[in-house]
């Protein structure tokens, strides 16, 4: 009887003991403040190895990596001037005709093959284009081939490789298909244009990656080889600016993490195939500098969408008989003499896109 009171009274206490215990932790657990949003970037691969640690191609608060993107950008009207070609008695003939729009859409896909922490290979693909609009097309052959429109068809690799928690090699290459074409089945060796970029950087923090190289490219409309700068730094929770310089550079400011706004400015364009105009092959070599300002807002999960607006300047668009520079210059740092020379004015732009983003 003895041990049995004993026992009786023993689980009692501890019972009471229990409850005394638990009620205050639920009690905390009601009172919680709701979770501060996190900044994902800031967290590392918990099975890399302890003993070699490497730096990430990310830094703090940076715009997302879009891994699907659909947009769609168009361009206000705008008046176009040709005179060719340049070999015709007396120097040429002038026409104009007036770009009532230049709008299409805009595909592109990132999709990592390999993702290590040593070691990052991304294949992307790109699909642009551009619907041309003229008044007037028949005023001149050029502005015949112009009215099929532009387009780029593209495939490209990125390549992420860091040597240790500091440096890091990245790599790019793309081939692209440009044209006038309107299917795949168009397309000839004239359309292709190859581009690469090689960087060797430095990440001395999260807040910080730079670096220098070199690129070949056709964004400003022609063939260059010329040097490239990487600059990301995050400043603050609230400011940053994203540079790959002379392609783009933007200001960011964030708010929060799910979106941010930016404004700067990129470099675009290509050497494009528009096939024969008499004895003459004919390529557009096109590049539009564009001062812009981006809003980016997150709408659920890891979709996003981006709104552009900014305005289209004119950097080059005339037609050569040859995709890339030859020889012959017109001057010290022009190109040689032009089929077509062009004159454009230069209107306002606007592209909005859906977005899904790398985690």
């Amino acid at each position: 009887m003895n041990s049995f009171y004993y026992l009786l009274v023993s689980g009692l206490l501890l019972a009471t003991g229990a409850r005394a215990q638990t009620v205050p932790a639920d009690t905390s657990r009601r009172a919680a403040p709701a979770a501060a949003e996190e900044n994902f970037d800031a967290f590392g691969d918990a099975a890399a190895d302890a003993s070699m640690s490497y730096n990430t191609q990310k830094v703090l608060y940076l715009t997302p990596t879009k891994l699907i993107s659909f947009g769609y950008e168009a361009q206000l009207p705008y008046d176009l001037t040709s005179k060719g070609p340049a070999t015709a008695p007396g120097g040429g003939t002038m026409a104009e005709t007036k770009v009532d729009a230049a709008r299409g859409i805009r595909l592109a896909l990132n999709a990592p093959v390999v993702s290590r922490t040593d070691f990052i290979f991304n294949v992307g693909l790109t699909y642009w284009n551009t619907g041309l609009d003229l008044a007037n097309p028949e005023r001149s052959p050029y502005f015949d081939k112009l009215k099929d429109g532009l387009r780029t068809t593209g495939v490209n690799t990125t390549i992420f490789n860091p040597f240790d928690n500091k440096h890091f090699l990245l790599l790019q290459f793309n081939l692209d298909a440009n044209g006038n074409y309107r299917s795949l089945g168009d397309l000839k060796s004239e359309h292709f244009t190859f581009s690469g970029t090689g960087i060797y950087g430095w990440k001395p923090n999260d807040n910080l990656q730079w670096g220098l190289g070199l690129t070949r490219t056709y964004r400003a409309g022609q063939l260059l080889y010329i040097p490239v700068l990487l600059y990301n730094r995050t400043f603050s929770p609230q400011w940053g600016c994203e540079v790959i310089f002379p392609a783009r550079a933007e200001l960011r400011r964030n708010f929060g993490t799910s979106s941010l706004i930016k404004i700067g400015y990129e470099l675009e364009g290509n050497a494009y195939y528009l096939g024969r105009i008499g004895n003459d092959n004919v390529y557009l070599r096109r590049g539009e500098l564009k001062p812009r300002i981006t809003y980016e807002r997150k709408l659920a999960g890891f979709v996003w969408v981006s709104a552009q607006a900014g305005f289209r300047y004119n950097y080059r668009n005339d037609a050569f008989r040859n995709q890339d520079v030859t020889g012959k210059r017109e001057s010290t740092f022009g190109s040689e003499p032009a089929l077509f020379k062009n004159t454009l004015t230069n209107p306002l732009y606007f592209n909005v896109s859906l977005n899904l983003v790398s985690p």
